[in-house]
């Protein structure tokens, strides 16, 4: 089920409505979080969606075909992003989640993640996507939270050329690829709905 549609007309505004997605938690549907301007500038997409395969994952038409109702434009959908988004959301996992409380919790949080005696080797080793708004959110920013990243799972099973292939979808029908990355990949629940002997689950391990 198609969920959204956009109709951007330059790269800024592709990139634009990619980073809310991204920042969201969503991903492409085949592989990758890059803004694939390739797609825009050489195939001409205009249209960027995300469609519901059991989890919410980006698209886009290269012929510039979807036709729906809930086929908006840029401004629309930048406004709506100002209106239903004022609180910020950034996702981390529970171990930097812990991290980011601990420090909250100090008298002085910012002092707290700079001084030796207190968190600072703990956030030296842990390497963070968005260290700017965690400051922001330790300095008391009230319109930033951090939530924990779901939990993915995916399928595998090893072929008769003794080659790593996984599920995924085409067009709504379940295949296989050697690309990891391309992988169907959904929360456990999900994927158990399509685990067979045939394949093997295992996490997704985030960023991979």
């Amino acid at each position: 089920m198609t969920e959204t549609v956009v109709h951007v007309t330059t790269l800024e505004q592709w990139k634009s409505v990619l980073d809310v997605w991204f920042k969201q938690g969503y991903e492409w549907v085949i592989s990758g979080c890059n803004y694939k301007e390739k797609t825009f500038e050489q195939y001409g997409s205009r249209q960027l969606g995300l469609v519901d395969y059991e989890i919410k994952k980006i698209v886009c038409w290269c012929n510039n075909d979807y036709n729906g109702d809930n086929l908006i434009e840029y401004s629309e959908f930048m406004a709506q992003q100002k209106e239903d988004n004022k609180m910020e959301t950034y996702y981390v996992t529970q171990e930097q989640l812990d991290l980011i409380e601990s420090a909250k919790d100090l008298n002085y949080p910012l002092t707290g993640i700079t001084a030796p005696e207190n968190l600072q080797k703990e956030f030296d080793k842990t390497h963070f996507d968005n260290e700017k708004e965690i400051l922001r959110y330790l300095g008391g920013d009230e319109t930033i939270e951090f939530k924990v990243k779901e939990q993915l799972y995916r399928l595998w099973r090893i072929d008769e050329g003794g080659d790593t292939v996984y599920m995924h979808f085409i067009y709504g029908t379940p295949d296989w690829t050697m690309n990891k990355d391309a992988a169907f990949t959904a929360p456990l629940e999900v994927i158990r709905e399509w685990q067979t002997p045939a394949w093997s689950m295992e996490k997704v391990q985030h960023g991979k």
